[in-house]
């Protein structure tokens, strides 16, 4: 009888805990779908000044892996990059006076630098630096991702046999 009761309010605590979720799911749905044509339109310029910008961020030494946009509200943009070859700081400073004007580009390639330094100042032994995540979002997030060695050398091998 006990175990009944026991799997019986634990179906009951799981559906109730689905229903809820279901529901907080659908109102933000129907939040996102109430925006304005004006918001999606900002929204979609604002994604489209962060896809201008990435080959300027490759110029720069950073090179996109994956591009991830969050329709949300907020709604954010995720990029991950990797650091494939390191400018000085005449070239960073060249590079933000020539392309002065595109805030999105100094923003990201800040947040870039910034995250590479204090990259720089981890280390561990079992694990290796894969790559940053930059999330524009409200607010803003960084992350540094790091990989297990091992799996890091089993995509390494993989990627030499392609």
């Amino acid at each position: 009888m006990k175990k009944d009761n026991i799997i019986t309010k634990t179906s009951k605590s799981i559906t109730g805990g689905a229903d809820q979720i279901l529901e907080q799911l659908k109102n933000g749905l129907s939040k996102i779908g109430d925006l304005g044509t004006n918001t999606k339109n900002k929204f979609i310029d604002y994604v489209k000044e962060v896809f201008n910008v990435l080959p300027l961020l490759e110029k720069a030494g950073f090179r996109t892996n994956r591009l991830i946009v969050g329709v949300s509200i907020p709604p954010s943009v995720e990029i991950h990059f990797s650091r494939f070859k390191e400018l000085n700081k005449e070239e960073i400073e060249v590079m933000y006076e020539e392309y002065k004007d595109r805030k999105m580009f100094k923003l990201i390639l800040k947040s870039l630098l910034m995250s590479n330094e204090f990259q720089s100042k981890l280390s561990s032994e079992s694990l290796v630096f894969s790559e940053t995540c930059i999330e524009i979002s409200i607010p803003p997030k960084v992350s540094i991702k790091y990989l297990n060695k091992d799996i890091a050398n089993i995509a390494k091998i993989e990627a030499d046999f392609d």
